[in-house]
């Protein structure tokens, strides 16, 4: 092969590992209604009784984002003007993660009570308007918070289907990050979105139900 050959086999070679990074890329993160990454401005620090560092994240689960390609898609929402997509956000490894979050929406029927359990959080509960809980009622549960990697689930509880829109259920809860630096996927595992079994749209685009958590 002359040089020709071998510039014109490169530069393919080439073209292919950038068409394949690209598409990599769009498949596993999608901007949704922002073009940021991260959440990571709308998280607050500050010390506990003994001293530890606490990372604070607030959110809301809307039933309509209201913004971007999807704006009548449901999703998590971080409590900021202007808003940006909950589910992306960036903390230390081996950190205390508190999370403050508000949801709009009802309720969803469950396909596995598996969900209503409180699980991989300080104590194992969260506390719900106030309320420590430990397993939420199925027929209140709204949604989830699940990060598998981490073994946290926390189940949602959702608002009255009369409720008026400015009402939600206020859900607070504390986790640990694992001691090792990565990017890791969590989702809500209750089915709420559209396609078959209620498993697409914001359940299957970052930004939405589902998102990335990275550990730095």
């Amino acid at each position: 092969m002359d040089n020709r050959g071998v510039l014109v086999t490169a530069l393919v070679t080439i073209a292919g590992i950038i068409a394949l990074a690209l598409i990599v890329y769009g498949i596993t993160y999608h901007p949704a209604y922002s073009s940021e990454r991260t959440s990571t401005k709308t998280i607050s620090v500050a010390s506990n009784a003994s001293g530890q560092k606490v990372y604070h994240l607030n959110l809301n689960i809307v039933v309509e984002v209201g913004v971007g390609p999807h704006a009548d898609w449901l999703g998590y929402q971080t409590r900021t003007n202007p808003v940006h997509p909950g589910p992306v956000f960036s903390v230390p490894r081996n950190s205390l993660v508190e999370v403050d979050i508000h949801n709009f929406d009802s309720a969803t029927a469950l396909r596995n009570y598996f969900f209503t359990k409180v699980q991989g959080t300080v104590g194992n509960v969260e506390y719900v308007n106030g309320k420590r809980t430990s397993i939420m009622s199925p027929d209140l549960t709204s949604h989830t918070f699940t990060i598998p990697s981490f073994g946290v689930s926390v189940p949602m509880e959702g608002v009255p289907d009369n409720a008026p829109p400015t009402k939600y259920q206020d859900m607070r809860f504390t986790f640990r990050t694992p001691n090792t630096k990565g990017v890791y996927r969590w989702q809500c595992f209750v089915p709420c979105g559209s396609g078959t079994y209620g498993n697409g749209g914001p359940m299957g685009e970052i930004g939405y139900m589902m998102g990335l958590i990275t550990l730095t």
